[in-house]
């Protein structure tokens, strides 16, 4: 935080060159879509542990996908990068955030799906897109089945 008082005046701050001021990122005001997220995620973990959960129903209905949408340089892309190194490593995740009520080891996987989307890609690209993320995550290749 930079204080203001005395003499110094905003010209002579940005043409002081002085060394002692420095820049620190903030990510702030999303606690919120953590919580939504955390709950969702938990949630689908209780789900897929469920006796009555078939991986292979295709038939029901998927309801765990979130979505965030908003005008370009709201954060978007900045918040799922940060809510995908939470996931992975809790010394990642900003402290306001607090812990995840879960115990279960969860494997995310962000893919910006924009630059597809700006690209023109159709659906098999899409895919494709998701499957080479996965299979890079993992570390091995996935059977084409």
């Amino acid at each position: 935080m930079i204080i203001l008082g005395g003499t110094m005046d905003l010209r002579s701050l940005f043409s002081a060159n002085d060394p002692s001021f420095t820049v620190e990122e903030a990510f702030t005001d999303r606690h919120g879509q953590w919580v939504a997220v955390a709950a969702a995620l938990g949630e689908h973990l209780r789900h897929i542990a469920g006796r009555a959960f078939n991986v292979e129903d295709l038939e029901a209905p998927r309801t765990n996908l979130i979505t965030f949408h908003g005008v370009g340089g709201a954060g978007k892309s900045t918040l799922l990068r940060k809510i995908e190194a939470a996931l992975t490593t809790a010394e990642h995740r900003p402290a306001q955030w607090g812990a995840p009520t879960w115990t279960d080891r969860v494997l995310p996987i962000r893919i910006d799906l924009s630059r597809a989307a700006s690209t023109g890609a159709d659906f098999e690209r899409v895919i494709l897109t998701i499957r080479l993320a996965l299979a890079g995550t993992l570390g091995r290749t996935l059977p084409q089945e």
